[in-house]
């Protein structure tokens, strides 16, 4: 009997040891246990978990690492976990980085699927119109500013400005580009970008014309000098009509006492456009 005692004192031992060292109400997990695949969660716990999975995609892009970043975004994406904002979200998180790893093509295919379910998401708006104007597809990149602006209450009016002055740089719009710079940085006394752009064109004056170097054309009367902007480009003078409609519903508080100018251009191996 004393042996027997002997060989079951170990394991009274053991037990007791055990019941000090746990917690009140702690459960000690099962030897070998693995975390749940997020299929075998509830609906609320699968949308967590990849909600978690999109800050991790966050973080890996902070330190450089975009690969793992968008496959964390991906994952997300493809698993029809998320809904609503956090479905759209992701989707122009994912727009974003690949625009940033030159792949512009799937950026714009992001956007156009997060402006499918949000047509005045703001950023989405921004973000294809960058890609656009990068482009040369102006009339695009403009359509999509000025959408942008019409939104109320938008937080990035200061992009949108940036990104038409940006625009009438690249068209060679020297004095509008300055009106959307100021306008920029009217929206935001802080956004660096107008900032620098706008003092890289008053340096520049020399390529001003000499007509209009003596002041800033902005303070000159709407009847001493002319500024055009492309907003489109169409098939028929009709559709450019209609076209005008559209983009001056969209920002009417811009284009406000704003007359258009329809003006054919025969563009070799495209045709005629208005």
């Amino acid at each position: 009997m004393r042996k027997a005692g002997f060989v079951l004192a170990p394991v009274w031992v053991g037990a007791l040891l055990l019941a000090v060292g746990a917690p009140a109400g702690a459960a000690w997990p099962a030897p070998e246990t693995e975390m749940p695949a997020p299929e075998a969660l509830s609906i609320p716990s699968r949308a967590d978990w990849y909600r978690s999975l999109i800050q991790k995609g966050h973080a890996s892009e902070r330190l450089g690492q975009r690969q793992d970043a968008l496959a964390d975004y991906t994952l997300a994406i493809e698993s029809h976990a998320l809904m609503g904002n956090d479905q759209i979200e992701v989707l122009s998180d994912r727009a974003r980085l690949r625009e940033g790893m030159g792949r512009p093509k799937d950026a714009l295919a992001d956007y156009g699927t997060v402006l499918s379910l949000s047509p005045n998401f703001v950023a989405a708006l921004n973000g294809r119109a960058v890609i656009y104007a990068r482009q040369g597809q102006f009339a695009d990149a403009c359509h999509d500013y000025l959408s942008a602006l019409a939104v109320v209450g938008s937080s990035e009016r200061q992009h949108s400005y940036f990104g038409l002055g940006q625009v009438s740089e690249a068209q060679g719009d020297v004095a509008q580009a300055r009106e959307f710079y100021n306008l920029a940085l009217a929206a935001d006394p802080h956004f660096g970008p107008a900032g620098e752009r706008l003092s890289a064109l008053i340096a520049n004056r020399e390529n001003v014309p000499s007509d209009l170097a003596a002041g800033d054309p902005s303070d000159f009367p709407s009847g001493g000098r002319e500024t055009l902007l492309q907003l489109g480009a169409w098939r028929s003078e009709q559709k450019a009509a209609r076209g005008w409609d559209h983009v001056k519903a969209l920002a009417s508080n811009i284009l406000q006492g704003v007359a258009p100018r329809i003006v054919p251009v025969n563009l070799p191996r495209a045709g005629r456009f208005l």
